[in-house]
């Protein structure tokens, strides 16, 4: 795990410990929702990057992974546990006002936690991400809703088995990582030396959460919401991106009344360490831009 920070603790809504770490002081926090079985990894640049420029930046570990403990409640493992876990933190990190930075499954996430407390959200970020069950647009076609019903058949049953192998397939990390960039999963740019850290991460998790998560994601879809969006908005996409498509991004930027598309030519999935430079210094402007309004407002 990349950041190097004090971590701290706090307990969600159904009991879970949550791990958390927080820069710096202000108004405005930029909280930094993660992707399924991702730690801190694609956070390893722009992290340190707004924290450095005077920013009050907010991480934590999703429950069972990284840091953090299993779920205290079994089946509490949703897109809406996972907002309220992102709510339980700001309250710990004194957040009352954030913009919300999600990457990958993480825009999920962001976009229920505004639904939750849309008076919080002075902003959104969503990188690389859905609004919806990724399985329809995978590689740009609904093949995986056809394969999961078939994965979970194969993978319920006999847990024990599906954590053994989970565990021998994910400590294979140059097979992974070759076959990935092969697969277009991750982008040429992005650092071999953070994406073996993302894969010593997943063989850490219990792959039974995994596929717990991967049925939320499924199950989710914030399509009714972003039309009642009214807050800033962010898009940032990369249109090599083979797992969310850029026509998601398009689709969003189109929906959402008040948002604004940065299209990354040779970006994929892996955009926040594909294209660090410019992503960061993209956020920190939008934020700023938020920030500069919101104290016009309290001043006039």
């Amino acid at each position: 795990m990349a950041l190097r920070a004090r971590f701290h603790d706090v307990e969600s809504f159904d009991g879970t410990r949550l791990a958390w770490t927080s820069s710096a002081e202000g108004d405005l926090a930029i909280i930094l929702a993660n992707g399924i079985g991702c730690t801190d990894t694609y956070w390893t640049r722009m992290y340190p990057y707004l924290a450095k420029r005077g920013h009050k930046v907010v991480f934590w570990d999703y429950r069972a992974h990284g840091r953090s403990d299993a779920p205290a409640d079994p089946k509490e493992v949703t897109l809406t546990s996972h907002a309220r876990d992102l709510w339980a933190v700001a309250e710990a990190a004194g957040a009352d006002r954030a913009v919300l930075v999600g990457h990958s499954m993480g825009v999920q996430t962001i976009l229920e936690a505004y639904r939750l407390e849309p008076e919080r959200v002075a902003g959104l970020v969503p990188i690389a991400g859905p609004y919806e069950d990724p399985a329809k647009t995978f590689y740009g076609g609904p093949y995986w809703q056809y394969l999961f019903p078939f994965v979970e058949l194969s993978v319920v049953p006999v847990p024990w088995l599906t954590r053994t192998a989970w565990r021998v397939l994910t400590e294979q990390s140059e097979l992974l990582y070759w076959s990935a960039r092969a697969g277009r999963l991750i982008g040429a740019k992005a650092s071999k030396r953070l994406m073996d850290e993302y894969f010593a991460h997943l063989a850490k998790l219990d792959p039974m959460i995994m596929f717990q998560m991967a049925k939320a994601m499924r199950n989710n879809s914030a399509k009714d919401l972003l039309p009642e969006i009214t807050v800033p908005t962010l898009i940032l996409a990369g249109a090599k991106d083979v797992m969310t498509p850029p026509k998601l991004a398009e689709e969003m930027a189109e929906a959402i009344p008040n948002a604004r598309l940065e299209m990354f030519e040779d970006g994929s999935h892996t955009l926040p360490i594909d294209e660090p430079a410019r992503v960061n210094a993209l956020v920190e402007e939008f934020v700023c831009e938020l920030a500069q309004a919101e104290l016009g407002e309290r001043n006039g």
